[in-house]
């Protein structure tokens, strides 16, 4: 079986606006094709967490969402 990447685990919300974000910006495109890359949440740097923030529009910051990827990610996989 396939593991899920990063991307396929997103919530629905955050990457509906990633998506949106793509369409307009090539840095979006690019951080959505590395998310589709990536399996490991703790692979990703600060950067492209950042990048997920803006570009997902985030705006709660929160340490367990930064660190582990909670709010962002489904993690029942």
């Amino acid at each position: 079986m396939k593991q899920k990447t990063i991307y396929d685990r997103l919530l629905p919300e955050v990457k509906a606006e990633l998506q949106r974000s793509a369409r307009k910006y090539s840095t979006a495109k690019r951080l959505k094709y590395i998310l589709m890359s990536e399996i490991i949440w703790s692979d990703l740097s600060i950067d492209k967490v950042r990048q997920l923030y803006v570009y997902a529009d985030i705006s709660k910051f929160e340490y367990n969402s930064i660190a582990y990827g909670e709010k962002i990610i489904d993690k029942s996989y």
